[in-house]
């Protein structure tokens, strides 16, 4: 069974109580100390209501987990983040680890805090901590506990050069649970009528300097996609870039889509856009993102990328996804440009937007349902834009 990443249940308690003692113990701390931790702390089922607990599991055993919870206006606060001693090693803590800064985006906060094991100050110094004060250890008197901080870089950079390209490898996530993914979209598509397992493609491997991103992908299923998604993106080498087509109108304004009750990603809102798939690799085997964006563009809203000026091009990287973002300005209105929208979906066999959201300012992109990575692309064009003004004035 695959590594699975789900929210805590209050029936997890005992569980992950366990898991805390065992875990801590796993520092060899003194018989007498342990004893005092073991007698004082649990999980509790009050503990899993009041944080954001995150339950890593195996074969359907919780095996980790980790608790998170916003401090102030701009930390998230890791407050638990325990594995299993006989799955250490296997890279679970730092999955869960990226899951937290994956919230503490979403929940718009710029940093994370966290005091950690007295002996686990170097696992979080490699994945970019840094310890801001310590204070004494309680389980080993004369050592000190570290107090870290991570504050998150930017995730909006603009893009000078891509080179994709399909590696011929697969994807060993699909490859390892085949069975599970086949099980699991059928379930899916009881939910969700219009699933369709097509192939797509899956990024395995980036870098990204200097405005120039490179990646390998390998072919995939779309199960597997969905399973990966569902399943917390437990694949952390793995990422699903998609193209997305950021509509500016000629008064500023951004546009967004609402999607329809009938499509996989039902009410959320970002720009118009999709997964890569077969038909975006040229001959050579490039993956062509910026045509996949000019073919979503069309299919989805009507509009044609050749009768707009492009503009800047954006990579947003958002956890487990990446948006290559090709701005595009229009010539129209807002009102018009959404008003031709709508009318294109509502005509259209797939009836994919339900509905269309300008973007003026800052507080348009407070809905919930907008995915991180379009906040972020928008609250950056936004930034932009007002820069501008701002020169002009001057």
């Amino acid at each position: 069974m695959p590594l699975k990443l789900r929210p805590a249940i209050t029936a997890d308690a005992p569980a992950l109580t366990d898991i805390l003692h065992r875990a801590k113990a796993s520092w060899g701390y003194p018989d007498d100390k342990m004893a005092e931790f073991v007698e004082a702390w649990h999980i509790r089922e009050a503990t899993i209501r009041s944080l954001q607990v995150t339950v890593a599991e195996q074969d359907g055993i919780p095996v980790a987990f980790s608790g998170v919870a916003q401090q102030d206006e701009d930390t998230l606060l890791v407050d638990y983040l325990f594995v299993a001693p006989e799955v250490h090693g296997q890279g679970i803590g730092s999955l869960l680890l990226k899951r937290a800064e994956d919230t503490a985006r979403t929940k718009r906060l710029k940093r994370l805090y966290l005091e950690a094991d007295t002996y686990a100050g170097s696992f979080y110094e490699k994945r970019g901590y840094r310890t801001l004060d310590t204070r004494a250890s309680e389980m080993s008197p004369g050592d000190d506990i570290p107090l870290m901080e991570k504050v998150l870089p930017p995730s909006v950079f603009e893009v000078t050069g891509l080179d994709l390209r399909l590696s011929g490898n697969p994807w060993r996530f699909e490859l390892e649970n085949e069975r599970e993914i086949a099980s699991y979209f059928e379930s899916a598509k009881k939910r969700i009528a219009m699933l369709w397992n097509g192939r797509t493609l899956k990024l395995t491997r980036f870098e990204f300097e200097d405005g120039f991103l490179k990646g390998q992908f390998s072919e995939s299923s779309y199960a597997a996609h969905i399973a990966w998604r569902d399943w917390g993106a437990p694949d952390a080498s793995a990422f699903n870039l998609f193209g997305s087509a950021i509509l500016r109108s000629r008064d500023g304004a951004l546009l967004y889509g609402v999607m329809g009750a009938h499509t996989a990603t039902a009410g959320m809102i970002y720009p118009p856009g999709g997964n890569l798939d077969l038909n975006d690799l040229t001959p050579d085997g490039e993956v062509d993102v910026l045509s996949a964006i000019d073919r979503e563009l069309e299919e989805e809203t009507g509009l044609k990328g050749a009768d707009m000026l492009k503009a800047e091009l954006l990579v947003a990287f958002d956890g487990p996804r990446i948006s290559i973002a090709q701005v595009f300005d229009s010539d129209k209105s807002a009102a018009d440009l959404s008003a031709q929208m709508l009318e294109f979906s509502r005509a259209s066999d797939e009836q994919e937007l339900a509905d269309i959201r300008i973007i003026r300012s800052h507080a348009d992109l407070c809905d919930p349902a907008t995915m991180p990575f379009a906040r972020d692309i928008g609250e950056y064009l936004l930034r932009e834009h007002e820069g501008d003004v701002a020169a002009g004035s001057q």
